[in-house]
Formats: structure tokens, C-alpha cells, sequence
């Protein structure tokens, strides 16, 4: 799961840790806009109007999920496959009239002519349930992707506004350093830590801005929308423990043998190689019986390790939503701390003990830990969509 955590968390850290250790900032911030020679901007009021009609339009989970499905070349392949089998047994039909497979469960030795058409049959028949069930898992993978842009691009936004933030202050120190350094009161050495600080925290803007452009770029591919197209996603997410309503064994037996897509393709994998391995025509020669024989052989296999496999999966996802649980509270306790710390930095800001910076650091704080928190609730939710859906479980994305 570790896929789906924010990708750029090395460069926000660093433009953090500038801010909070630069051993300039609290003598440059002493300097007062009038010492600067500073002209404060104007501010400017806009009318309810003017901000409705600043305001990017509503997308609701829901609504991007319907633009997904209609928008997808993949669902719309899935369509023409169905239409196409469904031709080819209406063929079969009016050649044949009304026909089942035989009985496949042991050997039996038949024409080269009528193995041939069976075979057909046989091939339609899996054809249309192996498309249902492509159906249902693109229909899947739809709603995963969905879900996991509104996740990255929630994140990215809310870190986008600590990084700007930060990049005003390394800003404001460096232009209060130049005016420090023109009074002989910082040396150029000191000066030059400034500048990188300021220019490290635009290039983490920029990064993070790019990014984001590149989360737009590919959400809206998904949704058919310009690329350029821009949303205020809505998503109604709440932290709530998760709590089965049965065993784990009983889940696992359920989700397994019944709910799991990719677990149903192996099946009917074991099951085309029984078919080839017992409906054979007299035309079979020894070493294709052989060939047979090992491919049903590595089919179950195949199906026996595929199951082991997802039962692995299945548990540890469960194990991971438990560990965010138990890290949700201190999550909140760190938000609780950062509040604290950033109402004492603005009373003490008011009786002069701490300077404009130190109080503008403390914010920064407190949204840090609000991002952590957002991030764990999007985690939790993903885990417990993909616990729910354990067809998207793999090695490889337990292994991210």
C-alpha cells in the first residue's frame, strides 16, 4: 500500500527542516516592515459573485465513476467481445439447434470432426463467462483508480498549501537577510544559506505543482474531461474502526470460492485443461496426451498456490488496517498537540515574546499534522475497499 502514499514526502521534508533550523530565522524576522522599506499589499475584497464564480465546479466520487465507465475503451472492448460471442453461438445455434457439452469427467476418445466442433462450443461457452468476469473486474479496476486520484490529488493539494507556505517564509527571511547584510548585521555566508533555503522551497512548489498537473493530466484521461480541466473533488470519508461480521475463516472461504475474479479465471483455466485433457479427438497422439496431462497437472497447481497466495493477502491487508487504526489516535493526538502549540505561539506572538515567523511555523505544523491525519483516513479507506475487494490483492501490490 505504500503505492498509494504520497510520492514527494523527501522534498517536503527537506523544505521543512530548512524553515525550522535556519539560524537566521528569528534575528531576520525582528526587522520591521518599516525598517525594510516595505509597502504592505493592498487587500482586496471580492464580492460573493466574484467568488462563485472563481469557484472550480463539484465532482462527487459517484459522478467521476460514471465518467469513468463511460468514458473506458476497456469496458467498451469488453461489449464488443460479448456482442461477438454472442454471434458466434447464434451461428452454432442455427447449425445445430440446442446443444450442450458432453460429460468431460473422464476420457473419451472421439471424431477429429465432431472434437472440433464440441471444442467450439466448449471455447464460446468459457469465452462468455471468462468476459463476464473481465467485465466485472474492469468495472473493478474502474472504481480503484477512481478512488485512488481522489486520494493522490486531496493529498497533493493539501501539501501543496504547507510547501507555498513555507516558500513565503524562506522568501521573506532571505529578502530580510539582504536588508540585514546591506546593514553590516549578517555576514555573506549566512546571507547565501538564506538564498538556497528560499530557492530549495520554490523548486518544492514547482515539483509539487508539476506533480499535481500530472495527477489532473491522467484523472481527467480517465474521465474523458480536457486535460487542463480542473475540480473540487468531493468525497465524504469518515474514520471508523472495521469490525467483521464473521471469522476470518469464514471470510476467507467466502471471499475465495466465491467473490474473488482472479481466483474464478484460474478455475476455469483448470478447467479448459480438463477438458483438453479428456475430450480428445483419435487423432491424439501419446506425447499429446502427455502434454495434456501436464497442464492439467500444473493448472491445479497453479489454482492451489493461487489461493494459498490470496489467503496470505487477505490476512495481512487485515493486519494493516489494524495497525492504522491503532496509529489514528495518535495521529489525532499529534493534530490535538500541533492546535496547542500553534494558539500558544499566537498568544505569545500578541504579548511580544515570539516573533511573526515562529508563529507562521507552528501553523505550518498544525497543518502537517492535519495532512498525516487526511492521509491515514484515504489509507484506511483504500485498505478496506481492496480487504472488501481482494481481487485487486497481488504480490506486487503488497509488495509496494
Amino acid at each position: 500500500m505504500k503505492a498509494f502514499l504520497y510520492k514527494a514526502k523527501g522534498a517536503l521534508a527537506l523544505a521543512l527542516a530548512m524553515s525550522m533550523f535556519c539560524p537566521q530565522v528569528f534575528a531576520a524576522d525582528a526587522l520591521s516592515a518599516e525598517q525594510q522599506g516595505v509597502q504592505a499589499a493592498p487587500v482586496v475584497v471580492l464580492t460573493e459573485e466574484e467568488l462563485a464564480a472563481q469557484a472550480l465546479p463539484k465532482l462527487t466520487f459517484e459522478e467521476a465513476l460514471q465518467k469513468a465507465k463511460k468514458n473506458s475503451p476497456d469496458l467498451r472492448e469488453v461489449e464488443d467481445t460479448a456482442d461477438y460471442l454472442n454471434e458466434s453461438r447464434k451461428d452454432l445455434r442455427d447449425a445445430m439447434g440446442s446443444f450442450k457439452v458432453p460429460n468431460y469427467e473422464y476420457k473419451k476418445w472421439v471424431s477429429e470432426g465432431w472434437h472440433a466442433l464440441v471444442s467450439g462450443v466448449f471455447s464460446i461457452t468459457q469465452g462468455m463467462e471468462s468476459n463476464s468476469i473481465n467485465r466485472e473486474l474492469q468495472n473493478l479496476l474502474l472504481e480503484t483508480s477512481v478512488k485512488s486520484y481522489f486520494m493522490t490529488i486531496a493529498n497533493d493539494e493539501a501539501s501543496l498549501e504547507l510547501v507555498k507556505k513555507n516558500a513565503e517564509i524562506q522568501q521573506r527571511l532571505y529578502e530580510q537577510g539582504q536588508t540585514k547584510h546591506r546593514l553590516g548585521m549578517l555576514s555573506t555566508y549566512n546571507l547565501d544559506k538564506l538564498k538556497v533555503a528560499a530557492q530549495q522551497a520554490k523548486d518544492t512548489v514547482a515539483l509539487l505543482e508539476a506533480t499535481l498537473v500530472q495527477d489532473y493530466t491522467k484523472f481527467n484521461q480517465l474521465i474523458g474531461e480536457k486535460p487542463d480541466a480542473r475540480f473540487e473533488l468531493v468525497q465524504d470519508l469518515t474514520f471508523e474502526s472495521y469490525e467483521m461480521n464473521q471469522t476470518m475463516d469464514q471470510y476467507l472461504n467466502d471471499k475465495i470460492n466465491n467473490d474473488d475474479l482472479t481466483i474464478k479465471l484460474q478455475e476455469m483455466a483448470l478447467e479448459s485443461a480438463k477438458f483438453k485433457k479428456n475430450y480428445v479427438s483419435y487423432a491424439n497422439t501419446e506425447s499429446d496426451s502427455e502434454t495434456q496431462e501436464y497442464n492439467y497437472d500444473n493448472a491445479k497447481r497453479d489454482l492451489k498456490t493461487a489461493k494459498q497466495n490470496k489467503e496470505t493477502l487477505i490476512r495481512n491487508t487485515y493486519q494493516q488496517i489494524k495497525q492504522l487504526e491503532t496509529s489514528y489516535a495518535s495521529a489525532q493526538a499529534d493534530v490535538t498537540k500541533a492546535a496547542a502549540d500553534y494558539r500558544a505561539a499566537q498568544v505569545n506572538y500578541q504579548a511580544g515574546n515570539v516573533t511573526k515567523t515562529m508563529v507562521e511555523q507552528a501553523e505550518m505544523g498544525l497543518i502537517s499534522a492535519e495532512n498525516a491525519l487526511q492521509e491515514l483516513v484515504h489509507n484506511h479507506d483504500m485498505l478496506i475497499f481492496m480487504f472488501e475487494n481482494p481481487t485487486l490483492l497481488s504480490d506486487q501490490s503488497a509488495a509496494k
